[in-house]
């Protein structure tokens, strides 16, 4: 087991400097498009990628330093990246446990940076060939949140200056937590609406970010209590599995089983009452 977790440990440390660098480098940028809003204009590419999902430099930007910085040690490696738009065959993909398989999303909360609102980040998650999520990574430059878990049961760490110190999610009670929920309501259907209501009116306060990664680093890092996706897609919880898990969250679908990076209805949770409370607040729809 301990050569393991030394391996595990090994292939996602080797990747805290780029993830930081990204970040630094995406902070930079979004402070200068925020300038540019206060003029009134914007700058940089931008695309509509499908509806209502945009594509913008900076996501190209920080896939490429990603994705050259892992394939330069890992030449072998297979990598599904957002931007790629190749997550469709992950579920096919057949590749043993001599290739290391990665999930990135480059720019998790793309509208957000593109508005100036500060809910967004970068998210990498080593998988293995069950598309199991052993270890993450979670960056978030605008709230000073960097997380590293190496898989394996290591405890999450956040990144202060040069040194990394266990983070622990914060236990509430439904009626004195924080939980986060879905956007784009236009693509869930009414049974999303209904548990969404349900939850404004039994928990202390929601809140929608619109960045996967953010909520599940918050959770991590004891702010937040939980995270519900009625549709997700893998970049959008593969980090955050081991990370919230490993700060002593908890994890599955809306029955409450353990789940892989191919679920797409999700619960992520501060601890065991609260996200069995949630199950069965979610099972009364």
């Amino acid at each position: 087991m301990g050569h393991v977790k030394d391996k595990t440990s090994h292939k996602i440390n080797r990747f805290v400097d780029v993830i930081d660098k990204a970040g630094k480098i995406l902070l930079d940028r979004f402070y200068k498009r925020n300038h540019s809003h206060i003029k009134g204009t914007d700058i940089g590419f931008v695309k509509e990628k499908s509806k209502k999902e945009l594509v913008i430099e900076e996501d190209l930007l920080s896939e490429k330093m990603i994705i050259d910085q892992i394939t330069k040690l890992e030449p072998d490696a297979v990598i599904y990246s957002e931007e790629k738009n190749n997550i469709n065959l992950l579920k096919n993909d057949n590749i043993d446990n001599s290739v290391m398989k990665y999930i990135l999303d480059p720019l998790d909360g793309t509208h957000n940076f593109y508005y100036g609102l500060p809910y967004w980040g970068i998210a990498l998650a080593l998988v293995d060939e069950f598309n199991k999520s052993i270890a993450g990574l979670i960056n978030i430059p605008c709230l000073n949140i960097f997380l590293r878990n190496d898989g394996n049961g290591f405890p999450t760490m956040l990144k202060q200056g040069e040194h990394w110190h266990e983070v622990k999610t914060t236990n509430r009670i439904l009626e004195k937590a924080l939980i986060s929920y879905d956007n784009q309501f236009y693509k869930l259907g009414h049974q999303a609406i209904e548990i969404y209501d349900i939850l404004t009116q039994d928990a202390f306060t929601t809140r929608i970010t619109g960045s996967a990664a953010t909520d599940t680093a918050l959770i991590a890092a004891g702010r937040i209590n939980s995270r519900i996706w009625n549709k997700t897609i893998s970049y959008d919880i593969a980090a955050g599995i081991p990370i919230v898990l490993g700060a002593g969250g908890c994890v599955s679908d809306f029955q409450g089983n353990p789940i892989s990076i191919l679920a797409s209805k999700v619960i992520m949770s501060s601890e065991n009452d609260l996200h069995d409370r949630l199950i069965k607040e979610i099972s009364s729809i």
